[in-house]
């Protein structure tokens, strides 16, 4: 009797991370189609500037999330600045399709990934998404989540830095996590602006902008260049 009972409390607790990791997964992509923006227009606005807007009325409008820190929909756009402009005149409109015509217009593809919608030339080359292929977790790096992460034109040195301090403020234990950028990358810079998101997917984002690779020897994350220059 009491191994059946232990069997049946660890299959209840199974289920409800199960359904408690469906419910992550789902979450940005349930923000982007229920929180509807009553008015857009651009008018010859780069994809940085829409995004920016997108980004910020959407934390303005979010009655989906309580915490504040939590509100609205992380964007994050891979590759160099767009020359094409973007001119959109629209009214009631659901975050999700406005980042879909926007990313229409200067030719770029777009998808939910568990953490942000990410816009990009193509996706062949990453097929899956983070949700199915997280980033590599150093000690309980997960369970360190930033409440926000504002980059613009940073170099991969400074992000790594301010990762490594924030790290070291959110760990309870305050031991934080180490971060070593190996030499010959390229000089490409990281732009980001994020809600909410655990130490690693961040991380994540920042090394897929910077021509970097994420990886972990144990010890310390590791931000190889995926390109030496």
């Amino acid at each position: 009797m009491k191994t059946l009972l232990v069997a049946s409390l660890v299959l209840a607790f199974s289920g409800i991370l199960t359904a408690q990791q469906a419910a992550e997964a789902s979450s940005i992509q349930q923000k982007a189609e229920k929180i509807i923006l009553p008015t857009v227009k651009f008018q010859n606005a780069t994809i940085e500037q829409a995004l920016e807007y997108i980004r910020v009325k959407s934390r303005e409008l979010d009655t989906i999330t309580q915490p504040p820190a939590a509100k609205g929909v992380s964007i994050v756009l891979r590759g160099g600045a767009m020359t094409d402009t973007i001119s959109l005149d629209l009214k009631d409109v659901p975050v999700i399709d406005i980042v879909r015509y926007c990313a229409e217009r200067v030719g770029l593809q777009h998808r939910v990934e568990k953490h942000a919608v990410v816009l990009a030339a193509s996706f062949e080359e990453k097929p899956e998404p983070p949700a199915a292929t997280p980033p590599p977790v150093l000690g309980s790096a997960d369970q360190i989540v930033l409440p926000t992460v504002q980059f613009r034109d940073a170099t991969i040195a400074a992000a790594a830095e301010y990762f490594k301090v924030k790290s070291r403020e959110l760990d309870p234990a305050k031991q934080g996590v180490n971060i070593v950028v190996k030499p010959g990358g390229s000089d490409a810079k990281v732009s980001l602006d994020l809600r909410n998101i655990p130490l690693p997917y961040a991380l994540s984002y920042a090394a897929d902008l910077s021509g970097h690779q994420l990886s972990t020897d144990g010890q310390s994350y590791l931000l190889t260049p995926l390109k030496a220059e």
